[in-house]
């Protein structure tokens, strides 16, 4: 299995990559009330959602705060949430404390699981192998599970399937692939401006600071859930000065979550921000996705992480723009 460190740059990628997402978890909300209960939980609005389809989400504390962000799925008889492993033991109880009333089983998956394909060729290797027209969704209800191609940069594809089937393809692709660890996947959903929450930082931020308003993942017309007053005063007040930032640099090792983003004042450093996210190529470049003040200019300062002084960081591009804050 090789890891992001055999890589100095994403476009180096093979053109056909399975990837084993071993540090995810994909949790199963089932049961006849399970659309009633996540709308009063999560921020996104699933009324709207039928089989197949998707979105970004956020469970939030009564303080509005991110206890997890996830991507839910939507299937026939069940909707699941795919996260980073170290925060399920946070956010399944947090969960479930709010179950006791409604008619919903709520557990790691055990029957599906999820993979990720990847490359220039993941493309028409799924359209041969499990649906012809999938791959022109953004995602798409499987006889056997459903299939989401993930955001820019780098075509990609996150399938959920039934573990026999997930069996049968993985056999498959042991012959036509090269098996990456899912470093790869966390280094493009940094790349694609999508932070999800690992157990160091949950709890810490609203969404809109995690850019979640930006991804569609918050309805603010779809009545109450938790957390919901402060996530609505934040957006119609503007009282939000946080946002999240793709930095790019060079570092001895990679970033972690928690650790500190420090901006370059003459001679001194001031303390900025927390990185949510990060990862290192094999030349020692490092992305991360960091929670910043709103107004930092890209143009403007030099970046550091207080664990390791001797790093460089740069403000990038994100592959969406901010909207105005009235909107």
């Amino acid at each position: 299995m090789r890891n992001l460190s055999s890589l100095d740059d994403i476009s180096l990628l093979p053109e056909l990559v399975l990837c084993q997402l071993d540090s995810w978890d994909l949790i199963s909300v089932s049961g006849e009330d399970r659309v009633t209960f996540l709308q009063g939980q999560l921020t996104c609005n699933i009324e709207e959602l039928s089989a197949g389809q998707q979105t970004m989400a956020a469970q939030c504390n009564s303080q509005g705060k991110v206890i997890s962000a996830f991507r839910l799925l939507v299937l026939e008889d069940r909707i699941l949430l795919t996260q980073p492993k170290s925060v399920s033991e946070v956010q399944l109880p947090e969960l479930k404390k709010y179950a006791a009333f409604s008619k919903v089983e709520i557990k790691i998956e055990d029957e599906y699981t999820m993979l990720g394909l990847l490359g220039s060729k993941s493309a028409s290797y799924i359209a041969e192998k499990l649906d012809t027209a999938a791959t022109h969704d953004d995602s798409r209800l499987l006889p056997n599970g459903i299939l989401v191609k993930q955001p820019y940069p780098s075509l990609r594809y996150l399938v959920v399937l039934k573990n026999e089937i997930v069996q049968e393809l993985s056999d498959d692709l042991a012959d036509n692939a090269e098996l990456f660890s899912d470093e790869i996947w966390n280094a493009l959903n940094i790349a694609s401006g999508v932070g999800f929450i690992e157990k160091e930082i949950s709890s810490e931020y609203i969404p809109q600071a995690l850019n979640l308003d930006e991804l569609e993942a918050i309805s603010f017309s779809k009545g109450c859930y938790i957390g919901q007053e402060t996530i609505a005063r934040a957006k119609y007040r503007g009282t939000n000065k946080r946002a999240m930032f793709i930095l790019t640099g060079r570092a001895e090792h990679a970033p972690m979550p928690g650790q500190t983003i420090e901006m370059q004042l003459g001679e001194n450093w001031k303390r900025v921000g927390q990185v949510i996210s990060g990862c290192q190529y094999g030349d020692k470049h490092i992305e991360l996705l960091a929670v910043m003040p709103k107004d930092s200019d890209p143009n403007q300062g030099l970046y550091r992480l207080k664990e390791q002084a001797d790093s460089t960081l740069y403000i990038a591009p994100l592959p969406y723009a901010f909207k105005p804050s009235s909107e």
